[in-house]
């Protein structure tokens, strides 16, 4: 495994715990006491994180020599 590779292998598991305690964070403080609105955030929340996700893995793999 390349250091690049362990690197976002790292940053990939910050960005899971990171991510999750803030967004229970987020919901504590500023969901209104609602179901619906908990129905509404947590599947947006819990889909939102796949984009800094994909930015970490497109970064680990190794450039194409041209």
């Amino acid at each position: 495994m390349n250091g690049r590779k362990l690197a976002g292998l790292m940053l990939l598991l910050l960005l899971v715990v990171v991510y999750s305690f803030a967004g229970m964070l987020l919901a504590i403080h500023l969901l209104p006491d609602s179901k619906w609105a908990e129905l509404i955030y947590y599947p947006v929340i819990g889909i939102l994180w796949i984009f800094p996700a994909m930015k970490i893995i497109a970064w680990m793999q190794p450039k194409d020599p041209e």
